[in-house]
C-alpha cells in the first residue's frame, strides 16, 4: 500500500474456489456453504483520498457498466462503516481501475470492497479490531470476510466462518472470462431446483493445498453452482469447445461464474494461450498465479 498524506492507493485482488459446496436453504432463506478460496495476484486497482471534512462519496471507474452511484459495492462500504462508527461521513474520491472482470465468480467487488473498509479503519487509528471489522464486512457481503484475511481458507456458513490454511500451493493458472456473465442470484435460485448434487471433497482438497498435489485437489473439485448453470446454453457451449481443443486438461468454474480456470505449468502457458486464442471468440484470458 502506497500512502500520501491522505491518499491510498491499494490493489484489491481476485479469489478463486476450489470446490463449491451448496446446501439448501436454512430458515433464514440463506444457504449454507462449505468451499475453499484462495487469493490470486489478478488485481484492481483503487486510488483513494480522503478529505479531512464533511461530504460524500464520488466514485469514478474505468469500467462504464460498473455502477457509480449507491448501487456500487463500495458506496455500501462507505455509509455502513460511518453508521458503525457513529461520525458523520467524510468527503472521499475513490477512482476504480478495474483489471478483475464483474460477474465472474473471482468476488472483485467483494475484494475492491473489503480493501476500502481497511482504508478506512486504518484513516480512523484501526478504530474496529480484526472480528469487529469482520462481523461489518460480512454485513456488506458473504465473501468480504475473507477478503480482510485474503489467505488461503476453508469458509464455512454463510461466508463469515473463516479458517485459513496453510497453503503451499505452488502453481500458474489460466482464467477464461467469456464475453457473458452469469447473475449469482439466478444460479442460486436454479440451484433450488437440482434434484441431484455432488459434492466436492473439500477434506481432500485441503490435503492437496497442504503438500502442493495438484493431481489430489483436481479429482475432488465439484461446484454445486456450476451444475446448476450446466443448461445455459452459453455454458454449454464454452464447456463443450474447451473439451474439443485441450481434451486433457481440466477446466473448473469458479463460485457462482461465468469465469473458468485451469491449472497450468509454465511451459504449457504460450501453447494454452495461442490455442484458445485459436479457436474461441471473445474470450478474455488471464495467466495469473495463486497468492500465498
Amino acid at each position: 500500500m502506497r500512502i500520501f498524506l491522505n491518499r491510498y492507493t491499494i490493489f484489491p485482488n481476485a479469489k478463486i474456489n476450489l470446490g463449491l459446496n451448496v446446501y439448501k436453504k436454512d430458515e433464514s432463506g440463506y444457504h449454507e456453504l462449505d468451499t475453499i478460496m484462495l487469493p490470486i495476484d489478478l488485481k484492481d486497482e483503487l486510488d483513494i483520498l480522503i478529505f479531512e471534512r464533511i461530504g460524500n462519496l464520488k466514485i469514478v471507474c474505468s469500467d462504464e457498466n460498473i455502477p457509480i452511484d449507491e448501487k456500487n459495492i463500495l458506496y455500501k462500504t462507505y455509509k455502513l462503516f460511518f453508521k458503525k462508527i457513529k461520525k458523520e461521513n467524510l468527503e472521499i474520491n475513490v477512482n476504480l481501475k478495474k483489471n478483475i472482470p464483474s460477474e465472474a465468480g473471482l468476488g472483485g467487488g467483494s475484494s475492491d470492497a473489503a480493501f476500502f473498509l481497511k482504508v478506512l479503519n486504518e484513516y480512523y487509528d484501526d478504530y474496529f479490531n480484526i472480528e469487529d471489522l469482520k462481523k461489518i464486512a460480512f454485513e456488506i457481503g458473504s465473501d468480504v470476510p475473507f477478503f480482510l484475511e485474503n489467505k488461503a481458507s476453508r469458509i464455512f456458513g454463510k461466508g463469515e466462518k473463516i479458517n485459513i490454511l496453510e497453503s503451499i500451493l505452488e502453481t500458474n493458472l489460466i482464467l477464461l472470462k467469456p464475453n457473458f456473465g452469469i447473475s449469482t442470484k439466478l444460479a442460486y435460485e436454479t440451484f433450488d431446483e437440482l434434484k441431484e448434487v455432488k459434492y466436492s471433497n473439500l477434506d481432500e482438497i485441503e490435503k492437496g493445498i497442504l503438500t502442493n498435489d495438484i493431481y489430489l485437489i483436481e479429482k475432488n473439485v465439484e461446484n454445486c453452482l456450476e451444475q446448476a448453470v450446466q443448461n445455459n446454453e452459453n455454458i454449454r457451449i464454452l464447456k463443450s469447445s474447451l473439451k474439443a481443443i485441450l481434451p486433457n486438461k481440466k477446466f473448473f468454474m469458479t463460485g457462482s461464474g461465468s469465469v473458468f480456470f485451469a491449472f497450468i505449468s509454465e511451459n504449457e502457458k504460450d501453447f494454452l494461450e495461442t490455442r484458445i486464442k485459436t479457436f474461441l471468440d471473445n474470450i478474455k484470458i488471464f495467466i495469473c498465479k495463486i497468492k500465498n
